[in-house]
């Protein structure tokens, strides 16, 4: 590779937090996102089969802080001066680790993971790695996510 495209400033910015996202759950958000997904688990629901369960009441879907990005992320994908400016969305990992539940206030930290450069059949490529944790208000881990996007 000739010429790097991630520049010191960049590298510096590896492992910091870059930001905050907060985010409160409401009941018709979940019914809306497991409406419109068509995931009609009863758990998404506030009736008896989810006061039953071993949640003893209804649940978020992971999917509900899906489009909660913290305006940070975006910005280093989409404004930050980068020489290439084609942008593609390279995917996610999530895991969960405690029931997100309508009420919670969550808050999401997100921090430049780890930066790639490689080249590839569209040419030169800067991959962006970024790690959100969301946690509730009893600070509690509720879920991480891993988002990478390719600069071009």
């Amino acid at each position: 590779m000739e010429k790097s495209f991630i520049t010191d400033d960049l590298r510096k910015r590896v492992g910091t937090e870059l930001g905050r996202a907060e985010y409160e759950v409401e009941k018709g958000r979940i019914r809306s996102l497991a409406d419109a997904t068509l995931d009609d688990n009863p758990l998404y629901q506030d009736g008896e089969v989810a006061r039953g369960s071993r949640y003893g009441g209804m649940i978020a879907p992971p999917a509900i802080v899906w489009p909660i990005i913290p305006p940070q992320m975006d910005w280093y994908v989409t404004q930050y001066d980068f020489p290439l400016k084609r942008l593609l969305n390279a995917g996610f990992e999530q895991e969960l680790f405690e029931p997100v539940r309508p009420g919670d206030r969550l808050t999401g930290v997100v921090t430049l993971a780890e930066l790639e450069e490689k080249e590839g059949r569209i040419g030169h490529m800067v991959f962006f790695h970024f790690d959100v944790v969301w946690t509730n208000q009893r600070d509690q881990k509720v879920m991480s996510l891993r988002q990478s996007f390719i600069k071009y």
